[in-house]
């Protein structure tokens, strides 16, 4: 058998993946080998982020649509084919797809479907439609991704316990859907299919909905599922009675690292159930061989990943770039969405901050668009001012939450923002004043009463 030897081996085409074998070609590897087992993209464009988005657009527009006599705007009663839906958002898919494949040809780099496993440090085995074949590289970077886990006592049958995979390529709506995990998974499908119409009850082991997040955060978000018509039990411990009523039951609590398959000890790479062990640079424990992304246990996020599997194919080019990466945005597409970034209030010590707040009640382009509900919040230093983090529960939260992410990053203070221009009206003057709120001179909000 015949080994055809590159510059790079890249396993897995996710963002970390075919961000890093582009990286690597711009950098100047002669050769790259891009090794992907289903459709290049991953999770994100394939089974993730695209395509959940496409159907939150859906019930959102769908919303608005029916919202559109406040503007003058005489329709029909308007309903969501749900066929048509799913074949919509295949088309979409399968656009991006071509894209993507457009995009690495542009590149020259070579993209191979199959599954691969490690043979050594420097040599892997493709196993493919044709047949199998091997290759070998100087660097090889691991970009393999994650997969949906279960729980204890729950086995996934694909039938009527499902995950994030399966409910994306269901063929109707079930009458009744069960959501184990409250997290943004569990919480995004939760309002997906209860605006489509079925009947969705979402339970979480933990005490709040969104774990991790701001307290407060996770109570408006609960607030708007239930307004919506979920029904949200937090602090559950048994599911039997909730599973009994169910059609459908998916299981969303989170997601494993894509490893079981590499063969990764053959090569000689540490690794444990959270990812694959790596140090500053994302180099694993055999030399030349990089892993980055939800393979690598860090961020779980597609947009985290492609940035690490950008330093890690700039650095197994040659270059020392360390994997310091700049605030994390974090988003839940809830209705309206919420964002966050930074540790907020409930981990900070006491009196050590100042906290602002602008509600969207009070802004123009709120108010235009019929988006009145929500806030922004920034927790900031209180000596200096520094902003340190912040949260949105509104509409647009996805899009701002960005605006607080580079504050955060280049070190501004509440007076830096406050003397930043905003432009009106906009959705973005609500970060500015909280911003100026926190300083005690917001000019849209009410005067505070003096103790």
């Amino acid at each position: 058998m015949t080994t055809k030897s590159y510059s790079l081996i890249v396993i897995g085409a996710g963002p970390a993946g075919y961000s890093a074998a582009i990286r690597a070609k711009q950098s100047g590897a002669q050769s790259v080998l891009l090794v992907e087992k289903e459709r290049a993209g991953g999770t994100c464009l394939n089974r993730g982020c695209v395509p959940t988005k496409f159907l939150w657009e859906a019930v959102t527009l769908a919303k608005k649509i029916k919202n559109a006599q406040n503007y003058g705007i005489k329709t029909q009663a308007s309903s969501i084919d749900f066929s048509e839906l799913q074949s919509k958002r295949s088309k979409l898919i399968d656009m991006n797809g071509k894209g993507l494949g457009a995009l690495l040809k542009s590149y020259a780099i070579e993209l191979v479907e199959g599954s691969a496993k490690f043979v050594s440090a420097n040599s892997i085995e493709i196993t493919a439609v044709s047949g199998v074949t091997t290759a070998s590289a100087e660097k090889i970077l691991i970009a393999t991704g994650s997969l949906p886990k279960s729980i204890p006592g729950i086995e996934i049958d694909h039938n009527k316990f499902i995950d994030s995979t399966d409910i994306l390529n269901l063929t109707e709506v079930p009458k009744t859907l069960l959501v184990i995990g409250g997290g943004a998974i569990g919480v995004e499908f939760s309002g997906i299919f209860s605006e489509l119409g079925c009947e969705v009850t979402l339970v979480e082991k933990e005490n709040q909905l969104l774990p991790l997040e701001d307290p407060e955060l996770a109570e408006e978000v609960k607030k708007s599922l239930q307004k919506q018509g979920v029904a949200v039990f937090t602090g559950v411990g048994t599911l039997d009675e909730h599973i009994a009523k169910a059609q459908k039951v998916l299981v969303a609590t989170g997601r494993k690292p894509n490893i079981e398959t590499l063969n990764l000890e053959s090569a000689g790479i540490k690794y444990s159930k959270k990812g694959i062990d790596t140090d500053s640079h994302f180099e694993t424990s055999a030399k030349g061989v990089y892993a980055a992304g939800d393979v690598a246990g860090y961020g779980l996020y597609a947009y985290t990943a492609q940035a690490e599997g950008i330093i890690a194919a700039s650095n197994a080019m040659g270059n020392k770039i360390t994997s310091e990466l700049p605030p994390i945005p974090r988003v839940v597409f809830s209705t309206p969405p919420a964002a966050s970034v930074g540790a907020g209030e409930n981990h900070r010590p006491a009196g050590n901050i100042v906290v602002g707040r602008f509600p969207f009640s009070a802004n123009s382009m709120a108010a235009i668009e019929a988006s009145r509900a929500g806030w922004v919040k920034i927790v900031a230093n209180k000596e200096n001012g520094r902003i340190l983090a912040g949260s949105i529960f509104g509409a647009d939260a996805h899009n701002l939450i960005t605006i607080i992410a580079l504050a955060i990053k280049q070190k501004a203070t509440l007076a830096d923002m406050s003397r930043e221009m905003f432009f009106h009206p906009s959705l973005a003057e609500a970060v500015h004043g909280a911003c100026e709120d926190a300083l005690g001179k917001c000019v849209d909000l009410p005067g505070k009463k003096q103790v």
